[in-house]
């Protein structure tokens, strides 16, 4: 028995001691990395920082952080930034895999008591001026009376003294199934808080960031977000209404309309059930929940091609207004409109009998004599590779190449301006197929 438990009190102190290295070695390295990040960053700023931290469950940190931007009038403070991984022994093997180019297989960053002044250079910025002005900028503002743009002054007089605020963000990697899960939580303290859970597909398993980084596309897999009301609502709401000299009700509804109508003018047209859903988020607060889980992954730049109700279909969309569901999520859009009000480059809609020259054609085989015949929708899987034609229930027209096919989405690759675009149809939306053969 004396022999087993000095052989159980030996086990004991190795794993001490070894805790202790790694421990040691972490907070050492930590230091230095801290140190090398402090100096490189002097040009930019000036950081000062009260200690590294290490701990057990797998996260090393700096703690009670001060950071001075060069070319900003602000000073913000932090309480902690910490690095996190599933525990101490993952948290000292991923920085071997990122020495290797490796993505490890999950990590996240936390960032506690973020603190930023209500008029510094960053939150207390002066309005845009005319030219500068987006058509979507300052829309929560619209009904406020006087007041077109919330920064510092305006915050304040809502009753607020500072901009304090806890985040992580991070992600898991799924190499087995060709996935990637990002996700942050955000919570600022008596305004709003944000919940978004987002996974990606990827083209390779490999775990090599080289070939990550190639190989990741903005096909999105799923999304669930939420945005939690913290108090800023009825704060805002109050205020507006006082500065606007109206009641709250009255308000709310002016200002929802005002929205409404600069959305109109820049392309978008939501329908009565979204309308509702808005009105009754600034009236109540709580939760705003917005999930898509599409059938199989799909490409928001391409949802561009479809129709909006399409879209809904597509992206398996749900939005809930404090757990109520809304029944109606009509909306239509402009895409010329919308893009000219984002000032980003117009890409105009693909024209199935688009010349060959024009545009980057997708491949396809040559065929000499050959001719569009009409298929059932269940066979089209025997024509991967080949050209066709497909009608959708919406009256849809897509001329391109079959691509992979499962039993419920069809893909067909079409021209466009300036390359191609890969969609992802329903199989219960098609409602007549031609093949060339």
């Amino acid at each position: 028995m004396r022999k087993l438990m000095t052989i159980l009190a030996t086990i004991l102190a190795v794993l001490v001691l070894m805790a202790g290295c790694v421990w040691g070695y972490l907070w050492y390295s930590t230091q230095q990395q801290v140190e090398q990040l402090v100096t490189a960053a002097k040009p930019f700023a000036e950081i000062s920082y009260d200690g590294v931290s290490v701990s057990p469950a797998g996260s090393i940190g700096v703690k009670q952080i001060k950071i001075i931007p060069h070319f900003v009038n602000d000073v913000i403070s932090a309480g902690a930034i910490q690095l996190n991984a599933p525990n101490i022994l993952a948290l000292l093997n991923a920085r071997r895999q990122l020495s290797q180019g490796q993505l490890p297989e999950a990590l996240s960053l936390s960032i506690r008591q973020l603190e930023l002044p209500l008029h510094g250079s960053i939150l207390g910025a002066k309005p845009p001026s005319p030219q500068e002005q987006m058509p979507f900028d300052d829309l929560g503002a619209l009904g406020c009376g006087p007041v077109i743009h919330f920064s510092g002054n305006e915050w304040q007089e809502m009753g607020y003294n500072s901009f304090i605020n806890n985040m992580d963000v991070g992600y898991q990697l799924d190499a087995a199934h060709s996935r990637i899960r990002v996700h942050i939580n955000s919570n600022t303290q008596e305004w709003a808080g944000l919940q978004l859970d987002i996974s990606f597909s990827l083209n390779t398993a490999s775990t090599s960031m080289m070939e990550l980084a190639t190989s990741l596309t903005s096909k999105v897999a799923s999304l669930n977000a939420i945005l939690q009301d913290n108090g800023y609502n009825a704060r805002r709401n109050k205020y507006c209404a006082a500065k606007a000299g109206k009641s709250i009700n009255e308000y709310i509804t002016d200002h929802v309309r005002l929205v409404v109508e600069r959305l109109n003018a820049n392309g978008i047209n939501p329908g009565p059930g979204l309308i509702a859903a808005y009105q009754h988020y600034l009236t109540e607060g709580q939760q705003l929940t917005i999930t898509a889980n599409p059938p199989a992954p799909i490409n928001p730049a391409e949802l561009q091609y479809y129709k909006a109700e399409d879209v809904i279909k597509l992206a398996g969309l749900i939005v809930k207004v404090n757990d109520q569901a809304v029944t109606d999520l009509s909306i239509d859009w402009n895409a010329t409109q919308v893009a000219r009000a984002l000032g980003v480059g117009i890409q105009q809609t693909p024209q199935a009998e688009e010349p060959e020259t024009t545009a980057a054609a997708a491949p396809k085989p040559v065929i000499t004599g050959a001719s569009f015949h009409p298929t059932p929708i269940n066979e089209l899987s025997q024509h991967v590779g080949k050209v066709a034609k497909l009608q959708t229930a919406t009256g849809a027209s897509y001329r391109g190449q079959l691509g992979p096919i499962t039993k419920d989405i069809v893909k067909i690759t079409i021209r466009k301006s300036g390359g191609t675009a890969t969609l992802s149809l329903r199989s219960a939306d098609i409602t007549e197929a031609q093949v060339l053969y």
